[in-house]
């Protein structure tokens, strides 16, 4: 039972792995595909907020879904297996037809991220509900690893893709995300039904709903920090050609710090592992403004992933406690699309779409998260019965 919740983590990190990847390659080439298309290259950042747009609504429809059909994960597994061929199909045609004419690009560009959209929040939910209580944080863990690796490849693959033909990076980006879903479903063989006993009842979506609050204040700042502000800080300090190696210091710590998050919150709570990360957040991100020196600076980005990953995965393990059972697909769905909707408003930001001193703001937006957390996580030491269970913890 062990190996294969192993196998399953790891398949789970890889299909997040691959989509990042997936995603990365689009966004490189889509500047390109547009112009060959004949779309004026100010539809970019209005594309590109659409794919956000979609993700959120996919999210939470196809969240809703995998709550309807229950025990019936099959059912699930096949959608996802269906929507991920389509998916890879649209991925590979996008560089040989998509340059051809406007209307083939963009409904390919339809086609593919509303059938991508499956392997974000779908991959998750179809193990959590079929997980144990305390293997939920295992399975946040293995899904935000292969995230974080991939960010952090990222800005070399923008440096290795420069000029080359779209054509071979979108097949293999295709063809290896539908391998990644195939072993994934692959590994679950057989139907775990957890222990129905060992969790109350969902919480209501009332209660749910400040939480996703606290998550859009979260992550609109975190987004602010990395993929605005962080590249000017480190150009005052170093060269613009470093830039490669220098953006995904943020994500090593983040991804060094995982492991770290499911073990201090069995001995904290997860509330507070969520309060004091983002609070850690906030103040490090802050300094990253006014600390001299390159050095300093790395140790501050290494820091903010860090706290992000104590922030983050515990504000995801608890959407997927709170929603146990019956509810997992709905709350993951909202949780995952209120981070497309933070992706959404940076990318507003960051073309002039939306007012761009709101960048300044980003530790502002985390600390306030924070106190946010810290007031429930006092709330919930006045009042154990509101506290979610956790084995051990």
């Amino acid at each position: 039972m062990q190996a294969r919740g192993g196998g399953q983590a790891w398949a789970l990190a890889g299909v997040q792995f691959f989509f990042t990847i997936g995603w990365t390659v689009y966004v490189v080439y889509l500047p390109g595909l547009l112009q060959l298309a004949g779309i004026a290259a100010t539809w970019l950042p209005w594309l590109l907020i659409a794919d956000q747009l979609i993700f959120a609504v996919m999210d939470i429809m196809l969240g809703a879904f995998a709550d309807r059909v229950g025990a019936a994960y099959r059912r699930l597994a096949r959608l996802l297996l269906v929507l991920s061929s389509l998916s890879a199909l649209a991925f590979l045609l996008l560089p040989f037809w998509g340059a051809g004419s406007p209307d083939i690009l963009l409904a390919l560009l339809a086609v593919w991220v509303i059938s991508a959209a499956v392997v974000r929040g779908p991959t998750l939910v179809l193990l959590a509900k079929r997980a144990k209580a305390a293997q939920q944080g295992a399975l946040v863990v293995a899904y935000l690893a292969g995230i974080a690796l991939a960010s952090a490849f990222a800005p070399f693959i923008g440096v290795w893709l420069k000029g080359s033909d779209p054509r071979l990076p979108f097949a293999l980006s295709g063809i290896v995300l539908l391998a990644a879903v195939l072993i994934l479903l692959r590994t679950i063989d057989t139907p775990a039904v957890p222990d129905v006993a060992e969790t109350p009842p969902p919480l209501s979506f009332a209660r749910y709903l400040p939480r996703l609050l606290l998550l859009a204040l979260a992550a609109f700042g975190f987004q602010l920090h990395v993929f605005i502000n962080s590249a000017p800080l480190y150009v005052a300090q170093a060269s613009r050609e470093s830039l490669p190696w220098l953006m995904p210091v943020v994500w090593v710590g983040f991804f060094m710090a995982l492991p770290m998050v499911e073990p201090l919150a069995r001995r904290a709570g997860l509330w507070p592992v969520v309060a004091g990360g983002l609070l850690l957040l906030a103040l490090a991100s802050l300094a990253t403004g006014v600390v001299e020196g390159l050095f300093l600076l790395v140790l501050l980005q290494l820091l903010v992933g860090v706290a992000w990953a104590a922030a983050f995965a515990g504000l995801m393990e608890l959407a997927a406690q709170a929603g146990m059972r019956g509810r997992e697909g709905l709350f993951m769905g909202c949780f995952l699309a209120v981070t497309a909707l933070a992706t959404l408003a940076r990318i507003g930001v960051s073309s002039g779409l939306a007012p761009g001193g709101v960048s300044g703001w980003s530790a502002a937006f985390m600390l306030m998260a924070g106190v946010l957390a810290v007031i429930h996580a006092l709330r919930e030491r006045a009042s154990p019965s509101m506290v979610e269970p956790r084995n051990g913890g």
